[in-house]
């Protein structure tokens, strides 16, 4: 999967969206996102998918 992201200054928000389209889980739970941009296996939701969530949800921190 690529994305591109192209938009010099799209702000957290759009960062989130952006993580959450591939930190996703796969069949047996783990992240893809993880694996296919750090070759790391990591249970869903990664820690990179939960900070976007927390951005979503209005809590940035």
């Amino acid at each position: 999967m690529i994305i591109t992201a192209d938009k010099p200054d799209g702000g957290v928000e759009m960062d989130a969206r952006s993580i959450l389209l591939v930190h996703t889980p796969d069949e047996d739970g783990l992240c893809q996102g993880c694996y296919e941009f750090t070759c790391t296996f990591a249970r869903f939701p990664c820690s990179q998918a939960r900070w976007a969530r927390a951005v979503q949800d209005g809590d940035p921190s």
